[in-house]
């Protein structure tokens, strides 16, 4: 169960990620952010992929080349590959065609000069210089297949003609000839190695320009230090520890103190942590988790019928059922039960509570409203229960915000100072005295 929508991956958390030259790199690079590895071991690997990258940087971190260039070089090998224009009956043919008629010859040439260049620049200024052993497997094998397809096509010796102007018709024809003559299947798998190179590469710049951290993953531990949401421009930054007790962190603090914000910064931490990509802290630790489930903007479904109340009901459903067979399960409810009315709201949120601490092995962290409800909760979950509140203060009557996160539990309202402070009471008074 992997359900992050409230995240927002492709619209606020790709751009940071987001170094990538061209649209083929950039689809990669979703799909790698997009996509949850089954295993420990494939995020594992990934991470690994990334780490080297950054080993190789000084050969790699300022991969360029030409983006018109890489696509119409890609748009021509799509539609060579494989057709079999190449057949030997065919090769005269095409040699006169070319010798009498020179605009087309011009362009020909000029498409083969261009896959030459490209091809040629970025395997001598980097697939050729980088330290394999760097990278994990099935990367280090896929990077050693690209190199032996670029070596097949002798792009050294042909960049030699092209700069000493002898690439004539006849290299013209023999080349076009073998691109032609390439299975389809190894020509896409080389594009696919590059762009998935690209994508690997821009999460490796990412780590250096914003200087995120590798997340590591432990039984039982749920520490994250100096963690932030990159969307922010000038973050506050929190840490959190669960120790070995706690499973449930409990928040409270006014609107507007920025609780919605804090659980969208653990959870992104957990999320890219659990999809192999660095996270935006100084240090996190968390188990790996089997499921992962975000509800900070729950709305109501229409098209279903459901209200924004059963909305909440069926994603706490979704999620204890995801634990029923031991899996473990990072979980965010904001402003739970926030669809019912208060006095229902306050019932069932403390039934939530009490039971989601007696689940060993996964972690829940939960926003309320309902300052009520610390009174309520049941004494004997009490370990396994952390009270956090977002900090926030009254300064000449008026609330200033920190946005720092606390121990304890805050019973500070809001609602009426700033209903008073946008003058909404006297509009009212007014209005009804009209």
């Amino acid at each position: 169960m992997i359900q992050v929508q409230d995240l927002k991956l492709e619209e606020d958390v790709l751009p940071f990620f987001n170094f990538t030259n061209n649209v083929y790199a950039e689809d990669k690079l979703l799909y790698l952010l997009q996509t949850v590895p089954a295993s420990e071991m494939e995020v594992t690997a990934r991470t690994g992929i990334i780490k080297g990258m950054i080993s190789n940087w000084a050969i790699v971190g300022e991969l360029t080349y030409r983006r018109l260039d890489l696509l119409e070089v890609y748009a021509l090998t799509e539609n060579l590959a494989g057709t079999g224009l190449g057949a030997p009956e065919s090769k005269l043919k095409r040699w006169l065609r070319l010798w009498f008629y020179e605009s087309e010859r011009s362009q020909v040439q000029a498409k083969l000069v261009q896959l030459i260049l490209l091809l040629n620049g970025l395997q001598q200024q980097y697939l050729n210089r980088l330290n394999s052993a760097f990278y994990p497997e099935p990367f280090k094998t896929e990077l050693t297949n690209a190199v032996a397809f670029l070596n097949k096509l002798n792009l050294a010796s042909r960049t030699n003609l092209v700069h000493e102007h002898r690439f004539g018709i006849s290299d013209i024809v023999d080349f076009w000839d073998q691109l032609a003559t390439i299975d389809s299947q190894e020509m896409r798998s080389f594009w696919s190695f590059l762009f998935s190179f690209e994508a690997y590469w821009s999460v490796a710049k990412a780590v250096q320009t914003h200087e995120f951290a590798f997340a590591t993953f432990e039984d039982d531990t749920f520490a994250i230090t100096d963690f932030y949401h990159p969307i922010v421009k000038k973050p506050v930054k929190n840490s959190i520890a669960l120790d070995d007790r706690q499973n449930v962190l409990l928040l409270t603090g006014p609107n507007m103190s920025g609780k919605s914000t804090l659980l969208k910064a653990v959870s992104l931490c957990v999320y890219l942590a659990r999809v192999g990509f660095p996270v935006p802290a100084a240090a996190c630790t968390v188990p790996f988790f089997g499921a992962v489930a975000v509800a900070i903007n729950l709305n109501d479904n229409l098209r279903d019928g459901y209200s924004h109340f059963m909305a909440e009901i069926n994603n706490l459903k979704a999620v204890l059922q995801a634990t029923q067979n031991g899996t473990r399960c990072f979980a965010v409810f904001d402003e739970i039960f926030r669809g019912t009315n208060v006095d229902d709201a306050l019932e069932i949120t403390q039934a939530t509570i009490n039971g989601l601490a007696t689940i060993a092995g996964s972690y829940f962290l939960v926003s309320t409203h309902l300052l009520q409800l610390e009174e309520q909760l049941n004494p004997e979950n009490s370990a396994s229960i952390q009270k956090c509140c977002v900090e926030c203060h009254l300064v000449n009557g008026l609330p200033t915000f920190t946005y720092k996160l606390h121990q304890g539990w805050s019973q500070l309202k809001i609602g009426k100072i700033l209903f008073e402070k946008e003058g909404l009471a006297a509009l009212l008074e007014n209005k009804v005295l009209a």
